[in-house]
């Protein structure tokens, strides 16, 4: 080796970290070639390169996507009392895991054998938390709130919630679901401020007789789910019932023909002109029932439509033409037209409501309510087709440039306007899981679940204004703690 080459690999060792760094980085700028570097620095072009090399691998590395192992380390946990405390209250309430399977998945992923008493014991605790926050929430807020009865193990759970906002203010296990209960629980809510503006339901005597007791002067609105699923199946009968009638009478036809001179030939034609007779018969009910049906779900109980004198009178005249059809054939028609004349002013309530609303919209625009009514008909026509553009130019040239507003308030109206409890439905559908493993949901567990229904956003909906906020949130319109924080615990964090 000669002279050059050894002093270049002793000057090369004498460089330290921080030079190397700045020769890499010079190198890579190109503000001097390697060569004039490298004599600048007493080193070779062989050891710049080697330093530019270094630099370049550590940027593309830093820059790089990363790699997804099964064996990176992607955080650490401290696994404490309170810790396990939390994730056994998120699995018994996101997951709806029962105390044994919680037992298993602690043994089983963390190697932590815990007792079911223990687990009972954690989940009993929160419970008492829990109760003591649902009955210190104010329920002034509730204007429009809708009631009903769920069943587990043939046991009534009562049910209440908020429509516009999905707050769960009742939901109590019982034994019976009589006058006495439903009253009970109503004087408990009412120290809690519950006093809405209107109640909907189904046509439940206890619950009816209940309200009426506590809150003398509330309106009760019956739901108009139950009686167009009624009217629906009443059609669906009658449909079937033709189809029936249509399958026999070709049966008969059939037979009839294959007996032409035997001796069964005249029995054959006498049950074929029964059978006419039975379908004819079959034939005009299913296609009556069909168009009064139709009548009462579409102008008489649909939210957009005619004013509320109309539709009493249609009303009644779809309730006389059942009743000429029910002296016809009573069977099922006859308890239609019962229901119907008892639940008349309960079923079109919504109409006065939308009456009172449509009055405040002509006051402010200066109009008569017989025009407002028929911005709401219009709304019956969809958005953009030719016969929504062809009914709206009367109603465009009576309001002009005020054609518009008036419209958004009539829709607002509507949207703010219920007619059916599917609220309380829903409330339904999400309690059902909760209830499937569990034979026993008393003891403070449904105090539990509703408070935690309360609290949790929805993660989708809809309406807009609801997703990603709690109910108790849309409620009060103001921001809470999340739910375990409002249990006492202190949420777990990955460091930064």
């Amino acid at each position: 080796m000669d002279t050059t080459a050894q002093t270049s690999s002793y000057n090369a060792k004498q460089i330290d970290t921080n030079q190397r760094k700045t020769l890499a980085l010079d190198s890579i700028r190109q503000s001097e070639s390697i060569t004039a570097l490298a004599k600048e620095n007493k080193v070779s072009r062989k050891f710049v390169y080697q330093q530019k090399d270094k630099a370049l691998q550590a940027v593309n590395e830093s820059f790089a996507p990363p790699t997804k192992r099964a064996d990176n380390v992607l955080f650490y946990l401290p696994v404490t009392w309170t810790w396990l405390c939390q994730l056994i209250l998120c699995l018994v309430l996101h997951c709806r895991a029962n105390h044994r399977g919680i037992q298993k998945l602690l043994t089983d992923a963390f190697d932590h054998h815990l007792s079911t008493g223990s687990i009972h014991n954690m989940v009993q605790e929160a419970k008492g938390r829990a109760k003591t926050i649902n009955k210190k929430q104010d329920l002034s807020q509730i204007t429009l709130a809708t009631q009903d009865e769920t069943f587990h193990y043939n046991k009534p759970v009562l049910t209440g919630v908020d429509i516009r906002s999905l707050y769960c203010y009742l939901l109590s296990p019982e034994n019976q679901r009589d006058f006495d209960t439903w009253g009970t629980h109503l004087l408990d809510l009412q120290k809690q401020g519950f006093n809405p503006e209107r109640v909907l339901g189904d046509d439940a005597s206890s619950i009816r007789s209940a309200l009426k007791y506590v809150y003398p002067k509330m309106p009760y609105d019956l739901d108009n789910f139950h009686i167009i699923r009624d009217l629906m199946e009443l059609r669906r009968y009658f449909r079937n019932s033709l189809k029936s009638a249509i399958t026999n009478r070709k049966t008969l036809q059939r037979k009839l023909d294959r007996s032409v001179l035997t001796t069964k030939n005249e029995t054959y034609h006498s049950q074929l002109n029964v059978a006419l007779m039975n379908e004819q018969e079959a034939c005009y009910l299913s296609q009556s029932i069909d168009t009064l049906v139709s009548w009462m779900q579409h102008d008489v109980l649909n939210m957009p439509g005619l004013a509320p004198i109309l539709r009493y009178e249609l009303f009644d005249f779809v309730l006389n033409e059942l009743k000429q059809l029910a002296k016809q054939h009573p069977h099922r028609i006859q308890s239609i037209c019962t229901t119907l004349k008892n639940q008349k002013y309960f079923l079109l309530a919504f109409t006065e409501v939308l009456d009172k609303k449509f009055e405040a919209i002509g006051d402010k625009f200066v109009c008569p309510i017989e025009k407002v009514w028929a911005m709401c008909a219009l709304q019956r026509c969809q958005r953009g087709s030719d016969n929504y553009a062809i009914r709206s130019l009367p109603l465009q040239d009576y309001f002009g440039y005020d054609f518009d507003e008036v419209e958004d308030a009539v829709l607002k109206a509507l949207a703010t306007t219920e007619r059916t409890s599917s609220m309380i439905e829903n409330l339904h559908s999400r309690i059902k899981p909760y209830f499937l493993l569990r034979r026993e949901i008393g003891f403070g567990y449904l105090d539990l679940l509703q408070f935690y229904l309360n609290h949790t956003p929805f993660q989708r909906s809809a309406k807009e204004e609801r997703r990603g906020r709690t109910p108790a949130e849309i409620l009060t319109e103001q921001s809470h703690p999340h739910w375990l924080k409002m249990l006492g615990f202190q949420r777990f964090q990955k460091a930064a």
